[in-house]
């Protein structure tokens, strides 16, 4: 077998020393070291040609240059070479001697120290100290060349205190210099009875006020065909100091054309690098993300011997913090794992938990394995793989129907002798036992990575595991937070100190345009410098309902068909989800419609069991994302005459229990029967699954004026609801479920939920998952072999075909609520000169608001609770005129007692 296919390491154990004892510990073999031979190899036989020529004929620029960042492992390569070359290259070791790395950073003031450290780098080596013990003949003479060497340094050193003569010849003498060097190190390598000195010299960028001279000194003196310069660090930093160099050498007398001079400096710091670092001698380090695509990096350990690949652990790490995304809409996570150190640092880290890693996914053949089993322990491979298979055979036909794949699903799934991948305990043949909890991999991972600046999102994610994982085992009457009060759903907690070690690339500054005239200006106004890990939709404003809606009366006053006393409840109180009141000024109050306290219950209720206490909290507390949720109550309320401020939330006294009961009973139910409980809902999806949400939604429903109806308020928590499950089902779909990764991205029309069934966004994102509501109802064979499927793949959009809020939905949007009464014009403008008291003989924008600022605000409210009980339609261009009047003069005026 070639060494090439052997398989690499990384211990577990991996310290923050660069020196790796096993050669099968190196691992851009053939990125780099493989290179680095063929240069060397070049290099000896050139020093070999070498021999008796002139010096000045033998001067060449044959640096080898590795770039890379911090972190990228460059040391290490310098640091192993020898090992490598041991290993691959034995017959080569005995033509060439490497030197120690050389760390520039110990330079001082005098810009030719660096060729002192040089030099005594090659003094101090062992190799060379035994060989002058061992040869004195070869010693002197090496000593000669140091004297002749030491002389012209001197002369270097001191030309500029130097008059005369003496300056002229110690001028000659830096001439001389470059060929005193070559001298000393032909010396040296015939002292060893080597050919070549290998100089590896470490990240020669480090000292930046010394980069430049560093250069310079590979350029003048390190052009000897007998050494052979390896100079490790960051190229763009190298241009950067150097066209920095040459610009201010440039600009020194004068700033005359600086911009002409900024080009010019570029051009020849191009050319200068191009020089002393040519371009087929240039290596660069691998990124860090190329070492676990390869299949042959392993994890090792002394005790347990090869434990698994690199490539399953990060595959399985994705799988942990994302959750079964698709990567549609950039919903993979990006592991903020940037260099080589980074990574053997997690791995060193993680060390305690990655041998206890289920077998199955230690022993996976590829990322996809590792997913499916993470995802779903308790299906085997094949089936999943033989439903793949058979749902794209199902796929290429003109009649697409693929209820034969999902029924060889099910029989297969009773025909394997069942597996479980799941996380659990590992016997070891001494009989001791160990075990880790997905609380303990949560709480380990965060360890790491709250250090990690890039790895600001992974780390709100990590805490969000552990909110949700202390919500849903605490009891509810414990409960004092939402579910959603961790920063990944709160970017104002962004700015706590906690947070501010980590990278901010995302900022608020939609809101303010956004929200303009809807909050104070001075609150918005600090959101402009806001920074965010993440980005954010804008906070819901809400939909204006009219203020004294009385939803609850009105409905309980209709006689419809299927409208019984049940469904009366719960169509009131899903409005009420959507209801809050706000009160700016004892005269001035309004009603919104949020969408937050829907979504809510539906993440809260896969999360973990709800109470009636929980549901009680959360109609208690603002809507979820609401502008009254983010913003202080202070500035979204006036004081009063008294200067009192009034709570933003009209608590609800008289809430349904018995159907809050209902509720929780249905939820408690649905949970059991589709094994929610060992669904490990991810909070990275369910921010996914939120920006989406919000982002569409609160776009989508935007009626011209206040809802005052029924049946559009009904929509809009169908509308919600509908939303949050068709985006589930758009990052759940795709190859890690066996299905194809195409999904639907229409927009969900406001007015035709009823046929939701139909819409590309059930049929393509949901439908592979979940039963149709047709086959719900008749529980035949197709809806077991869809629920068995949808059961053991544990998606959140099988989950909620049978959602108790779906349920009262569906039966919601089915009843034909009353719309607006279409009165005629002549009715509506005889109402509004009656109430308004208007003489003139036109009735139009003007008149209408110069009557409505006679009204005090008191006046004007009555009129707009006329307008609701006599139904008038708003769509009316005299109605929709009073009622924007009105609202506009309730924020520019100051409340008026009424006469």
């Amino acid at each position: 077998m070639n060494h090439q296919e052997k398989r690499k390491y990384i211990p577990l154990n991996v310290g923050e020393t660069a020196v790796l004892h096993d050669a099968n510990t190196l691992l851009p073999r053939e990125e780099i070291y493989e290179r680095l031979a063929a240069f060397i190899i070049e290099a000896r036989d050139r020093a070999d040609e070498a021999k008796g020529k002139p010096l000045n004929e033998l001067r060449a620029h044959n640096a080898i240059s590795i770039d890379g960042a911090r972190g990228t492992g460059k040391t290490a390569v310098l640091v192993n070479l020898q090992r490598y070359l041991a290993l691959e290259h034995s017959k080569l070791l005995s033509d060439i001697h490497i030197l120690e790395p050389i760390d520039p950073t110990l330079l001082e003031d005098g810009e030719s120290l660096f060729l002192h450290i040089l030099v005594a780098a090659v003094l101090h080596d062992d190799g060379i100290k035994q060989a002058q013990r061992n040869n004195p003949e070869r010693s002197r003479m090496l000593n000669q060349a140091l004297d002749k060497l030491a002389h012209s340094l001197e002369a270097v050193d001191t030309q500029k205190e130097r008059q005369g003569m003496d300056k002229v010849r110690a001028m000659y003498g830096n001439k001389h210099l470059a060929d005193c060097v070559q001298d000393f190190f032909r010396e040296a390598t015939e002292l060893i009875g080597k050919k070549l000195l290998i100089l590896p010299i470490d990240d020669v960028d480090t000292s930046l006020n010394r980069a430049f001279e560093n250069l310079e000194i590979i350029r003048r003196y390190l052009t000897t065909p007998y050494v052979l310069p390896i100079v490790s660090g960051d190229r763009g930093l190298y241009n950067e100091v150097t066209w920095r160099d040459f610009h201010s050498r440039l600009t020194k007398d004068s700033a005359y054309r600086s911009e002409l001079a900024y080009t010019k400096a570029l051009e020849l710091a191009d050319e200068y690098q191009r020089k002393i670092l040519p371009f087929p001698r240039r290596l660069t380090m691998p990124a860090v993300s190329t070492y676990w695509q390869q299949e042959n990096i392993y994890l090792y350990d002394e005790k347990h011997g090869d434990i698994m690949p690199l490539r399953n652990f990060i595959s399985w790490m994705g799988a942990f913090l994302e959750g079964p995304v698709n990567g549609q809409e950039d919903s993979r996570l990006l592991l903020p794992i940037p260099s080589i150190r980074s990574l053997t640092q997690l791995v060193n880290h993680c060390s305690s938990f990655i041998p206890l890693l289920p077998d199955a996914i230690r022993g996976a053949k590829n990322e996809l394995e590792v997913r499916r089993i993470w995802q779903m322990p308790t299906v085997p491979l094949e089936v999943l793989a033989n439903f793949q298979s058979r749902h794209s055979e199902l796929n290429e036909r003109v009649k697409r129907e693929y209820g034969d794949a999902y029924k060889a699903f099910s029989e297969r799934m009773k025909e394997i002798s069942p597996v479980d991948y799941s996380l659990c305990k590992i016997k070891h043949v001494d009989g001791d036992q160990d075990s880790i909890t997905k609380s303990d991999l949560t709480k380990k991972i965060a360890e790491y990575f709250r250090f990690e600046p890039r790895a600001g999102a992974v780390y709100l994610v990590l805490l969000a595991k552990q909110h949700w994982k202390f919500w849903a085992s605490s009891s509810p009457l414990l409960r004092q937070s939402s579910i959603f009060d961790t920063p990944l759903f709160q970017p104002l907690a962004h700015n706590k100190t906690e947070l501010d070690f980590f990278d901010k690339t995302a900022d608020l500054s939609a809101w303010p345009s956004a929200l303009e005239n809807r909050l104070p200006s001075e609150w918005l106004a600090g959101l402009k410098s806001r920074q965010t890990i993440l980005p954010y939709p804008v906070a819901e404003v809400g939909i204006n309902a009219a203020s004294r809606w009385d939803y609850k009366k009105l409905i309980s006053s209709l006689t419809l068909e299927d409208l019984d006393e049940a469904n009366k409840n719960r169509a009131t109180f899903l409005i009420t989800l959507l209801a809050q009141r706000n009160f700016y000024t004892n005269a001035n109050q309004t009603m919104l419609l949020n969408i937050g306290r829907i979504f809510e219950l539906i993440i809260a209720s896969i999360i973990g069991p709800v109470s009636q206490e929980d549901i009680q909290a959360i109609l208690n507390r603002a809507p979820f994302f609401s502008t009254r949720a983010l913003a202080p109550t202070k500035t979204l309320t006036l004081e009063d005459a008294s200067g009192e401020e009034q709570d933003a939330i009209e608590v609800e006294s008289d809430y349904p229990f018995e159907l809050i009961g209902s509720l929780v009973a249905d939820i408690d139910e649905w949970r059991n029967n589709h094994e929610v409980d060992i669904i490990e809902l991810s909070p990275w999806l369910v921010y996914k699954v939120f920006n989406k949400v919000y982002s569409q939604v609160t776009r989508n429903i935007k009626p011209a004026k206040g809802i005052y109806l029924i049946g559009p308020s009904i929509n809009i928590v169908a509308h919600t609801f509908y939303a949050t499950w068709s985006a589930f089902g758009s990052f759940e779909k795709g190859e890690l479920f066996g299905l194809p990764n195409v999904v639907a991205t229409t927009n969900l029309n406001l007015d035709r939920l009823k046929n939701f069934a139909n819409n590309p966004l059930f049929t393509t994102n949901i439908g592979p998952f979940a039963p149709t509501n047709a086959q719900i109802i008749n529980r035949d064979e197709t809806y077991e072999n869809r629920s068995t499927y949808g059961r053991n793949t544990r998606t959140i959009s099988y989950c909620l075909a049978e959602h108790p809020l779906k349920m009262w939905i569906d039966k919601a949007i089915d009843i034909e609520w009353p719309g607006p009464v279409k009165d005629s014009t002549a009715k509506i403008e005889s109402f509004l000169r009656e109430n308004l008291r208007i003489k003139a003989q036109k009735l139009d924008k003007g008149t209408i608001t110069t009557a409505a600022k006679k009204r005090t605000k008191a006046q004007r409210d009555k009129i707009l609770e006329q307008i609701q009980l006599a139904e008038f339609d708003e769509d009316n261009e005299l109605i929709r005129l009073f009622i924007e009047i009105s609202a506009q003069l309730d924020i520019i005026e100051p409340a008026k007692e009424t006469p």
